[in-house]
């Protein structure tokens, strides 16, 4: 019997949520086509400017008259100079006729460009390379004309660069960023759902009318809890399947993901757990600080620094943090980190047990605290 109303409670949340369009435009319609869209676009562009074509930043001013070695060198790289006083040049630079432009002044050429240019950067590199090319030529000139050999100076010793890394720094990073779409989108489903479950319950009145029946509050509690852990269970997998989809058609285009490995039967069955640990972890939460609330702004308000929270593991992430015993004890960090140990099929079966317990020990927590809350008819009509 007690089984039986808590599924009923559980249908009843649910055909609420479905007739919510908030809670289901955060559920399913921004994992599915907002964020992939944003996602895909930051990857095709940061992919743009790190592979541009030399033929778009070929365009180099010049404040004097370029000798023939150095001529040489520009017409080789296929550089279009143009050559003109500075206050001409930094006129051109401006309206976007020119990458970069250069200066000479007591045997010191200066780069002019600018970051705020999506090819700035790039077109300063191949300035400042040009001239390293120009000035080893100079040098093997002056050498030459002292009756030296240019390569017993510069050809010392020879450099070999070899790259041991087994996946590109673009897409790893990238795909770092991954869970925090996830994790923030089930973050926010699950305040919606909680919210309109408890304090908008409260507000539209029928919270009474769902204590007139023979109800215990604990199958009140359980079948709110569920159905916010549905509900965020969907948005957390629906994410996660659209935004890997983008990344596995991103990788037959863009040089960068070329790499990426798809994920494993075992990492997929990893991260379909993790994410029904942390929604039922973050449901319970917002359950219980929208329940404290006396009308739904209030519970909103209350909420948010549960979606700021979400946001705090990229932070640490982004220092080079790698997934410990010790840190798969502290709860958001550890599902963090995990994920992305599992879209790069890099899991480890310790790391993966220690942080589901972890995870279930604080949801019970935070449960037995909401059941103490629900006790109270005051909670209940506050």
């Amino acid at each position: 019997m007690k089984n039986s109303m808590v599924l009923e409670i559980i249908k009843k949340e649910l055909r609420d949520v479905i007739r919510d369009k908030k809670t289901l435009l955060m559920m399913i319609v921004i994992p599915i086509l907002l964020y992939p869209l944003i996602f895909g676009v930051l990857m095709t562009m940061e992919d743009s400017m790190m592979n541009v074509e030399p033929s778009r930043i070929n365009k180099i001013g010049l404040t004097f008259q370029p000798d023939a070695v150095l001529d040489g060198i520009l017409d080789k790289a296929g550089i279009q100079k143009t050559i003109g006083t500075e206050e001409e040049l930094k006129r051109k630079f401006e309206n976007g006729e020119l990458d970069v432009y250069l200066t000479s002044a007591a045997s010191t050429f200066t780069i002019y460009y600018t970051q705020q240019n999506t090819n700035g950067i790039m077109a300063m590199r191949l300035a400042s390379k040009l001239l390293e090319s120009y000035k080893t030529e100079m040098q093997a000139q002056i050498l030459a004309e002292n009756g030296l050999e240019p390569e017993e100076f510069f050809e010392i010793f020879t450099i070999k660069e070899i790259d041991l890394s087994e996946k590109d720094y673009f897409s790893e990073t990238m795909l770092g960023i991954v869970p925090t779409f996830i994790l923030m989108t089930a973050t926010l489903t699950a305040v919606f759902a909680a919210i309109d479950m408890t304090a908008g319950e409260k507000e539209r009145g029928t919270l009474e009318t769902l204590l007139t029946f023979p109800l215990k509050n604990g199958d009140i509690i359980y079948g709110k809890f569920f159905a916010t852990s549905i509900c965020t269970v969907i948005s957390s997998v629906v994410g996660f399947i659209s935004m890997y989809g983008v990344l596995y058609v991103l990788s037959g285009k863009l040089a960068s993901f070329r790499t990426m490995e798809l994920l494993s039967a075992k990492s997929f069955v990893f991260a379909l757990i993790v994410f029904a640990l942390y929604s039922m972890l973050i449901s319970a939460l917002a359950i219980m600080i929208a329940s404290k609330a006396r009308s739904f702004k209030e519970a909103q308000n209350a909420a948010q620094p549960l979606a700021f929270i979400s946001l705090i593991p990229m932070f640490i992430t982004m220092m080079g943090t790698k997934l410990s015993a010790s840190l798969a004890l502290v709860p958001f960090i550890n599902v963090y980190l995990l994920l992305n140990d599992i879209i790069s099929n890099s899991a480890d079966l310790q790391h993966f047990a220690i942080t589901a317990i972890s995870n279930l020990v604080f949801m019970l927590i935070v449960l037995k605290a909401v059941a103490k809350l629900y006790r109270s008819d005051k909670i209940l009509f506050s």
